[in-house]
């Protein structure tokens, strides 16, 4: 199948032409082996989902943690009602854990009142999973108003029960820091106390590109490409033109 250029969603090194994901988040490891609960912020389309993906998967298949990918942005429908907003997230979850391996996959999620449904549930896998629980938590912004504080406040609590019985690692994935998610939600920040989510070891954002790590795209065996910066109000993106007469090689420079 022939590569191409990807802006939609998530990218597969197989369809897709793309730098080393990892490459732009050289810190996460350590804040994952030390146990932290951190951000990862940056706009959208700038490769947060596929360099975490990426992660989650690497790290399940080196066999030291149980990692993966979830979104919360299905509890966004659902803003009106905590409890409605936690059972469409843990459904989603449900599905998206399916496609780990039968022995690190969670247990049925633990009954629980509305406000406790996503503790309970992450409280139960820690406790069932043969290794340490590394979550990624996608569209983390996408929550607003007293869903977003409580799935917040939820994490704070089991914070301190990690590693055994919560997950030892989670980070929080959006376009906004934390404290910025509260704001957007219309209100001051402030939710009765310093934070919801003062346990954050680190706010990341994505590395920017320079030519140095383009340098390694390879397009052979088609026709060479060459970037050209192409900037809008809004974003500033890359186009591509076809070079003719190129040798397959190392296109970008």
């Amino acid at each position: 199948m022939a590569r191409r250029f990807s802006v939609s969603g998530e990218c597969n090194p197989e369809r897709h032409y793309m730098l080393p994901p990892l490459r732009r988040l050289p810190m996460v490891r350590k804040l994952i082996d030390d146990k932290a609960y951190f951000v990862l912020h940056a706009p959208r389309q700038s490769g947060k989902t596929t360099a975490m993906s990426t992660l989650a998967g690497q790290l399940t298949a080196e066999g030291r943690y149980t990692s993966v990918l979830l979104s919360h942005e299905v509890g966004s429908a659902d803003l009106g009602s905590v409890g409605a907003a936690e059972e469409a997230i843990l459904d989603d979850w449900r599905a998206c854990t399916d496609l780990l391996p039968a022995e690190l996959q969670p247990p049925p999620w633990r009954s629980a009142p509305p406000g406790r449904q996503i503790g309970a549930a992450l409280g139960a896998w820690a406790k069932a999973s043969p290794r340490p629980l590394a979550l990624f938590l996608d569209e983390a912004d996408s929550l607003a108003g007293p869903v977003l504080v409580s799935v917040l406040r939820q994490l704070r609590s089991g914070f301190g029960l990690r590693p055994q019985h919560f997950p030892a690692s989670i980070a929080l994935i959006g376009m906004r820091d934390v404290r910025d998610y509260l704001m957007q939600a219309g209100g001051s920040g402030r939710t009765g106390s310093a934070s919801p989510f003062n346990i954050k070891d680190e706010s990341l954002t994505l590395r920017n590109f320079t030519p140095a790590p383009r340098r390694p795209v390879d397009c052979q065996p088609e026709p060479c490409l060459v970037s050209r910066p192409m900037i809008s109000p809004s974003r500033c993106v890359l186009a591509f033109r076809r070079c003719d007469g190129c040798e397959p090689r190392r296109c970008f420079r």
